[in-house]
């Protein structure tokens, strides 16, 4: 079920992938929650730094842990990504998690967490924004801000746009959102099942032939023909490593023909700062001829 964070509800704030360079990264996010009627509350080591990360695998952990425990925190919200949220997967308590269901907030490097939480636990996040990265200009996107907003008070049921490739409708849980993360989980015990999941895919700043790898790996990967449908969002800034290299559409395309499931691409989804809020392991539906993706629940 979805988990709508009513406006003067408690929420936390944690940081569990890279370090902050100063507070000042996320103040204005902060700001902004709290005209939003939220009711912030820091992590212990929110601004600690460990290496390039915030703080060792058992603090983050700790910062975590701590906002899933509280029953008056309603749900917590990721300061920024990059790398380590995988170093705290085998660290948190999965049975708390399970019995006080909240929805973590973020994407990104935040995906290891999402998949991870889902697989252990069934519970739904929400891949939506980062303090640091909707932030950096000062101000989010009102698109984004929206579309988040929308979520937390359980008023959305459908999210349209996107080009369709394969048309057709299928449902399923929704499974994703960072491509290059989600594969790095293949193999552990934080991988989800794909039996009767959609995916949603994304990734930002990498060679076209690299994303053509991981969807290979991806349509390999044991379970893979239990996926209902793929919608691929936004990938941004790929580059060619050699001129006879594919682009993203060319490789798309192909992977859709070999696949032949629906198949959506250029969702309103990804590393942009116009985006939308999306639910991480709650039942959906897509058609993808129109193109729609629905929230069941």
């Amino acid at each position: 079920m979805l988990f709508p964070v009513p406006r003067g509800s408690k929420v936390g704030i944690v940081s569990p992938s890279c370090a902050l360079d100063s507070p000042a990264q996320i103040r204005d996010g902060l700001r902004w929650l709290e005209s939003c009627g939220y009711r912030v509350s820091l992590g212990k080591y929110v601004y600690d730094s460990f290496n390039h990360m915030a703080g060792t695998p058992e603090q983050r952990a700790e910062d975590l842990m701590h906002f899933f425990k509280d029953p008056e925190t309603k749900a917590i919200f990721a300061t920024c990504g990059g790398y380590g949220a995988q170093y705290i997967l085998p660290l948190l308590d999965y049975e708390i998690i399970r019995k006080n269901p909240k929805p973590l907030i973020g994407f990104s490097d935040i995906t290891a967490l999402q998949a991870g939480i889902f697989t252990q636990t069934g519970n739904i996040s929400y891949a939506g924004i980062l303090l640091k990265y909707d932030f950096a200009g000062g101000n989010i996107h009102p698109y984004t801000a929206q579309s988040l907003l929308q979520i937390l008070d359980n008023t959305v049921d459908e999210i349209t746009g996107g080009i369709t490739v394969n048309p057709g409708y299928a449902e399923g849980r929704l499974i994703g959102t960072n491509l290059c993360v989600l594969q790095l989980l293949a193999g552990t015990p934080f991988y989800p099942d794909l039996n009767n999941t959609i995916l949603l895919l994304e990734d930002v700043d990498d060679k076209s032939y690299r994303f053509e790898r991981m969807l290979l790996q991806l349509r390999q990967q044991p379970g893979f023909t239990g996926v209902q449908a793929i919608i691929f969002g936004q990938f941004s800034d790929v580059y060619l490593n050699h001129p006879d290299d594919k682009d993203l559409n060319q490789i798309i395309d192909e992977f859709a023909a070999t696949v032949k499931i629906p198949i959506i691409k250029n969702f309103p989804f990804g590393h942009v700062r116009a985006r939308k809020t999306v639910p991480i392991g709650a039942r959906v539906a897509v058609d993808a001829g129109k193109p729609t993706l629905y929230i069941k629940s």
